[in-house]
């Protein structure tokens, strides 16, 4: 994948000013310490300096995938079904590498992953609520926000933002329901996004 996540921080300018919310209620105490070792990598994960990568194929039942182990993170994300199976690319990475909108409304994301989608299609609604992304860097207890953005040519969809509670795993803190963010979407045609990652609860909904 040669061509870059590039576009959304063009085209989505305009749209980053309310995707956030500042009045979120006070962070609980951390009860945790940080986990000794990372989550395992995915089956045929590539690995390179800023990021790791998998291509997986989306089913049209809910189910999960695997996210691509890097700094820390990994685990899995949980999505609901497809009306139409369609190949995606995922990225995971802890840096800014395709200059993406910072989507949260105050600090910077913790996680990158950022998503290729190689054809259209439409999510479902339900969700198995299994897995979640995990690390050592996220610590049970604490609340935290992801958002998530898809471009596709000029049209860009902001996935509905939510919180999450983590939990306490064997290699570190779990975010269960990340993939509620998928519920109800509808991707047009080949496109480009991110999902970020943001300590804090800067959102109402809950994942």
């Amino acid at each position: 994948m040669k061509k870059p996540y590039v576009g959304l921080a063009l085209v989505a300018a305009c749209a980053m000013a309310s995707c956030g919310q500042r009045d979120g209620a006070a962070l609980p105490p951390a009860t945790t310490a940080r986990a000794a070792t990372a989550p395992p990598q995915c089956k045929d994960q590539r690995t390179k300096a800023k990021y790791a990568q998998i291509k997986v194929k989306l089913k049209t039942r809910s189910d999960s995938f695997c996210v691509p182990e890097f700094g820390g993170f990994g685990g899995t994300i949980e999505y609901p079904g497809v009306k139409r199976s369609v190949k995606l690319v995922l990225r995971s990475s802890t840096e800014n590498i395709y200059d993406e909108p910072l989507l949260g409304s105050s600090g910077t994301p913790i996680f990158y992953l950022n998503l290729h989608f190689l054809a259209g299609t439409e999510f479902r609604t339900k969700l198995k609520s299994t897995g979640g992304l995990t690390s050592a860097t996220i610590q049970a207890g604490q609340t935290y926000t992801a958002f998530g953005i898809v471009a596709v040519g000029h049209l860009v969809r902001m996935f509905p933002p939510c919180y999450a509670v983590a939990t306490q795993g064997p290699y570190g803190g779990i975010l269960p329901g990340i993939g509620q963010l998928f519920s109800d979407a509808t991707i047009t045609g080949a496109g480009y996004g991110v999902i970020e990652i943001y300590s804090g609860m800067q959102v109402s909904q809950g994942c």
